[in-house]
């Protein structure tokens, strides 16, 4: 019976390793960067955001957060925003605000998800608004979309969203079209190594990446007046894994067996 105790013991390590290792839901509660900016699912005050604002080459222009008591027709948010200077659309400000994961990586089976809207977006190359997934070097995976799309100058010239990822630069996510003031989901779940699916609204794709995921960036590059992007609700958690469900099974298996042939025995 110790033997089979040790085993399930054993067992139950294996599935500690394979379980998440982080676990969190942030909801905002100020401008993204202030100190706190977020509570968690227990309503502990947290530091959510790291803010890089990137000023504009040309004089006049300019970009940064706030707390949104309105974006997306009434819903609050996180905020940024950016505008142009003197140069017109091309010459705007640029936001990232990066969270690091809370205990690590993401593991096999888990999802992040935020929710995002998004206002207009200047109709050139360099104009962007979207989330990047991020590993140790940079951007492991984004989701986003050019302004004016579509856009013969941008590198995206599909009609809707793009992602680019391991293997694909540029892709189009799907048929959604353009969510002006318009909230939706966007999660993506590690199922391998080096592979992921997502979704965004009604787009849904799959692809690879490299490195550990380790942290978000919801960023608003040059995207110009009028291009403010609302944030919410970001969650990293556990998706039960074909693996561990059959650790569990077996681990009870191997423990029942131990038992009839002890009750044999007898």
């Amino acid at each position: 019976m110790k033997k089979a105790i040790l085993t399930v013991i054993g067992v139950m390590g294996a599935i500690g390793l394979a379980s998440a290792s982080n676990n969190f839901s942030y909801t905002e509660t100020a401008a993204p960067g202030n100190t706190p900016d977020g509570v968690d699912q227990n309503n502990n005050p947290v530091n959510v955001w790291t803010v890089t604002l990137t000023p504009p080459a040309v004089a006049g222009g300019g970009e940064g957060v706030y707390e949104g008591a309105g974006y997306s027709g009434g819903l609050s948010g996180w905020e940024e925003y950016s505008y142009p200077g003197s140069g017109g659309p091309g010459s705007s400000g640029s936001v990232d605000a990066v969270d690091t994961f809370a205990g690590g990586a993401l593991s096999i089976g888990q999802t992040v998800s935020i929710n995002f809207a998004m206002r207009a977006v200047d109709a050139t190359a360099n104009s962007t608004v979207g989330i990047s997934l991020l590993n140790g070097s940079g951007n492991a995976i984004t989701f986003g979309i050019f302004g004016g799309e579509p856009n013969a100058s941008a590198p995206y010239t599909g009609n809707g969203y793009y992602y680019t990822d391991a293997g694909t630069s540029y892709g189009s996510a799907g048929s959604m079209g353009y969510q002006y003031q318009s909230e939706f989901n966007i999660a993506f779940t590690v199922t391998g190594a080096d592979t992921y699916s997502a979704v965004a609204g009604s787009d849904s794709w799959s692809g690879t990446f490299n490195g550990s995921l380790t942290g978000i960036d919801v960023f608003n590059h040059d995207a110009g007046n009028g291009s403010d992007v609302g944030f919410n609700n970001l969650t990293v958690a556990p998706v039960p894994e074909p693996g561990v469900l059959g650790l569990v099974s077996a681990g009870g298996a191997l423990l029942l067996g131990y038992r009839r042939r002890n009750k044999a025995r007898e």
